[in-house]
């Protein structure tokens, strides 16, 4: 019996997941203890035991705690970004939105390092403070400690919840707020009146997925949370897997945070379905706000001038670091480090991880491009309980943790298929099950967006699927494709989480390498190596902007082609 071919690209793309994601992951959560044969990691006595103890009831409460603060801060800092980006056009605005932007996807390894650079005991912050004061030791030391992890926490999420909030904000329509003024109703209640009621499935949204992301955030805890009093559930994770190799008690936290993630991702899939859909306003001309002495014109120049020494000041002070060195008692400015990246001798491990990083985070976009495009095909059109059944299933990975991930496929990885399959294929593979959530959501509203009477229609004329494909869908998605395969492309590059469970000598990247140099306080060799992914980040990220831009404004030109290009379908049929 002749197989249709979606049909065998939705079975492969599920086998794929099952047996990439779901079986370790199950495997790990049901598998025997290596150090007890005779019992297995997960045990529901256990799990009472482990959650008695006051220290890992601690770890889970401030586990909770400081994602909560993360997620308030960051959308606190990214709502007057929102507020001015749907009231104001400026010059530069497009750039604006690139550099604030650039956080959000930059590795968080990067972002760690960016911090001790310009927020450490001897940072761009603390130096210049020691020289306007005159004085030799550091003013400021907040860094190793709580008040370090949110300011990471922060740079890394406010550009995602100013986009979320923005992208809502922008459609409301200027109707309401137009009768509420006739009716008299000052700025401030309209705001809280009609504004924020209509903001807050964004607001949610943006709050559960930073949530989520700060309660999985691992490299930033690990570097910044300066001693065991700010551990969290994913270090505590793996200090008991890959430290301790207390397997009962990671199998338990990993059970408690999957069931966690799995609760905010169903709340954040539920509150999409709420969003509001409008028209949007009229935008004022803030170079000319500003000649008219606004003062909420100045407080959004003020703002900006903030967020870019914020959000560049760090990513400027690795760039800087990449050219000190210290010798003779002095530093001093050099192309040192970069020459030694790019100097050929045996005890360069740069060209190596340089080498693995790039075909790791090819071969990964190329699978999760082809296991999403089995599973959109799966979710898209379906609605109510059923799609929110198969988003949950098919998401799921983007909520778990990674280092949970990792362990997982650790053991599973030395218990079967240890010296059989390279391990570079093995980390292809997870970064593909870790990314392709993301591809489905980048691709699936494109896909939504194709008139069903379409597909209908090539069916009534008994066109095969395959030409439908090529003449209708393919033009149709092949931008968003092209977005969906550098994003995942750009996310593989820099995961270090899972990679570092995993990965042993012969797999090293350039996060693991700028790890090592941080974990040996080589920082300026770090920050060399950091500069060379952040110019591969930026880059990506940079075709990803340019392709939404040319896709913003040829969306109707290539819908009309489309409609022309199915009417000669039709009329050839």
């Amino acid at each position: 019996m002749k197989r249709h071919p979606l049909r065998l690209l939705q079975i492969s793309a599920l086998l794929l997941l099952g047996a990439g994601f779901y079986w370790p992951v199950l495997a790990f959560l049901s598998g025997n203890n290596p150090l007890h044969t005779d019992e297995i990691f997960f045990q529901w006595e256990f799990f009472q035991e482990f959650l008695s103890d006051p220290w890992n009831l601690r770890v889970i409460g401030f586990s909770f705690y400081q994602a909560f603060l993360s997620s308030v801060l960051s959308i606190l800092v990214g709502l007057p970004g929102a507020w001015l980006l749907t009231h104001y056009n400026f010059p530069g605005q497009r750039w604006f939105r690139l550099l604030t932007y650039l956080p959000f996807i930059l590795p968080s390894i990067l972002v760690v390092l960016a911090m001790v650079l310009f927020f450490g005991n001897y940072g761009w912050v603390n130096r210049g403070l020691m020289a306007l004061l005159g004085i030799d030791e550091p003013p400021v030391h907040f860094l190793y400690s709580l008040t370090g992890i949110l300011i990471a926490h922060v740079f890394y999420n406010f550009p995602l919840a100013m986009k979320i909030i923005t992208d809502q904000w922008e459609r409301i329509s200027l109707k309401y707020l137009q009768a509420a003024r006739s009716l008299g109703a000052g700025s401030t209640r309209r705001f809280f009146g009609i504004t924020l009621p209509l903001l807050m499935p964004s607001i949610g949204s943006a709050f559960v997925l930073i949530f989520l992301l700060c309660m999985n955030s691992f490299a930033i805890i690990l570097v910044l949370g300066g001693g065991i009093r700010y551990t969290t559930i994913e270090v505590l994770i793996y200090q008991l897997a890959r430290i301790e190799l207390d397997f009962s008690g990671a199998a338990c936290l990993a059970f408690l945070q999957g069931g966690l993630s799995l609760i905010g991702l169903a709340i954040l899939l539920k509150g999409m379905d709420r969003r509001v859909e409008q028209e949007s306003g009229i935008k004022s001309w803030m170079p000319e706000k500003l000649r008219n002495r606004s003062l909420k014109a100045w407080f959004g120049l003020c703002w900006i001038m903030l967020v870019l020494i914020f959000a560049l000041g760090p990513l400027i002070a690795i760039m800087m670091d990449s050219f000190r060195k210290f010798e003779n008692g002095e530093w001093i400015y050099t192309w040192h480090w970069y020459q030694e990246l790019f100097t050929w001798r045996e005890n360069n491990h740069f060209f190596s991880s340089l080498w693995n990083s790039l075909r790791i985070g090819l071969g990964s976009a190329l699978i999760s491009s082809l296991s999403g495009l089995g599973i959109v095909s799966l979710i898209a059109y379906r609605k109510g309980v059923q799609r929110r059944f198969w988003e949950l299933l098919m998401l799921f990975p983007l909520a778990l943790s990674t280092v949970v991930f990792g362990v997982a496929w650790f053991y599973y990885y030395q218990g079967h298929l240890a010296g059989t399959v390279p391990l570079i294929f093995i980390v292809m593979a997870m970064h593909a099950q870790l990314t392709c959530p993301y591809w489905i959501r980048i691709v699936l509203p494109t896909l939504e967006n194709i008139p069903t009477q379409w597909h209908t229609e090539s069916k009534m004329l008994g066109k095969q699927a395959l030409e439908y494909g090529l003449r209708i869908l393919w033009p149709w998605l092949r931008r968003t494709f092209l977005i969906a395969f550098f994003f995942s492309f750009s996310l593989s590059l820099g995961e270090l989480n899972s990679t570092m469970m995993i990965a042993d000598d012969s797999v090293r990247t350039l996060p693991l390498e700028i790890y090592g140099a941080i974990s040996g306080y080589r920082f300026s060799y770090a920050s060399a190596v950091a500069v060379i992914l952040l110019l591969l980040s930026a880059t990506t990220f940079l075709v990803v902007e340019w392709s939404l831009g040319r896709f913003g404004l040829l969306k109707q030109t290539n819908k009309g082609f489309l409609e022309n290009n199915f009417a000669i379908v039709r009329e050839t049929g």
